[in-house]
């Protein structure tokens, strides 16, 4: 009677197709301790991959990085020894219909803050284009 489990109803327990009962309560806690392994130890791996990741793009790219900086470096003292000025007035030229409607060194509306502000010329323009369009 210790050798045998048997339900309530009489019926043997169930062992997923295995002959072993002990393989079974094996395979049974492994697939349950699953998801609270990948729950605990799944963001400690990701951080993991992702580090070594970055690392080795790091070291791939680290080359090119120094090439960059030492051309912006020689570049800008080109310039400073130089001593030109770049045209101040070319900023001038942009049309300023697009954007929001402050005077200069005054605040813009408070409707145009945050995303509503940064989606505002995106609005106009296709406004602009359904105007057109009729």
């Amino acid at each position: 009677m210790a050798d045998t489990c048997v339900a309530p109803d009489g019926k043997e327990m169930w062992t997923f197709g295995l002959t072993s009962k002990l393989m079974t309560v094996v395979l049974t806690l492994t697939l349950a301790f699953i998801p609270l392994t990948i729950f605990i130890f799944g963001p400690k791996l990701l951080f993991y991959v992702g580090g070594t990741f970055g690392y080795y793009l790091r070291k791939k790219t680290e080359g090119r990085r120094a090439r960059i900086l030492e051309t912006v470096e020689k570049d800008e003292k080109e310039f400073a020894e130089k001593g030109e000025r770049r045209d101040s007035e070319e900023w001038e030229s942009v049309d300023a219909y697009a954007v929001g409607t402050a005077r200069n060194g005054e605040k813009g509306d408070k409707e145009w803050d945050g995303i509503v502000g940064f989606f505002h010329p995106f609005w106009w323009a296709l406004q602009k284009l359904f105007e057109k369009m009729r």
